[in-house]
């Protein structure tokens, strides 16, 4: 099986300080966008993820920061001869993030997240009619990232891949529930990200 992606992964974080230093504030606004195609026989099964994902932190230390995001998200996988399915919702929960600076520019930093994810999932047929099921569960992940610092409190920030927990429960409008329990390490492309930071310089005030 021959797989396709074409992926566009635009990360634009804002946020309200200089560097990683304690006492300093960040807010931040996580974009993202991912399409892919997948080849099976001849049939062309075609999946696209959007997110948006804003924050704040704060730095307990120069090389810690703890904070929450609050984020929408919207999947849909449209198989070739099958039913659509179109899948949206919302996740909030806490982060922290541990930096290691290598140099005056560029810094390693390891992120935890531990979100809660509420959402519900349409299957259209090829009438357009629907049934709704709905989500409700957790997501517990951990993916490294490397930040460029190019001055006056501004950083560009790649990361790749991530290793995690996901548990999930769905109920069906006719009242099954299924439920789902993965771990793993996710090398999709949809893990790669690029973003740019700014900060709040709130230690030297």
């Amino acid at each position: 099986m021959k797989k396709v992606f074409i992926m566009l992964v635009v990360i634009i974080t804002i946020a309200s300080s200089a560097h990683a230093q304690k006492g300093n504030i960040m807010i931040n606004g996580n974009l993202g966008y991912f399409a892919g195609n997948q080849k099976s026989g001849n049939n062309t099964d075609k999946h696209s993820e959007f997110r948006f994902i804003p924050g704040a932190g704060y730095y307990l230390s120069d090389n810690f920061m703890v904070g929450l995001s609050l984020g929408y998200y919207s999947d849909v996988d449209d198989p070739e001869g099958k039913l659509k399915t179109k899948t949206n919702g919302f996740m909030i929960g806490p982060f922290a993030r541990y930096y290691k600076t290598l140099s005056d520019i560029f810094s390693l930093y390891g992120q935890f997240d531990f979100l809660y994810i509420s959402g519900k999932t349409e299957d259209i047929d090829y009438f357009g009619f629907s049934g709704e099921q709905k989500m409700n569960g957790c997501s517990i992940s951990v993916s490294p990232h490397i930040s460029a610092n190019v001055g006056k409190g501004f950083a560009i920030n790649f990361g790749f891949g991530s290793l995690g927990y996901n548990s999930s429960t769905t109920k069906s409008d006719y009242g099954d529930k299924t439920k789902d329990n993965t771990f793993g390490l996710d090398l999709n492309g949809s893990t790669l990200d690029w973003g740019i930071s700014y900060t709040f310089n709130c230690a030297n005030k």
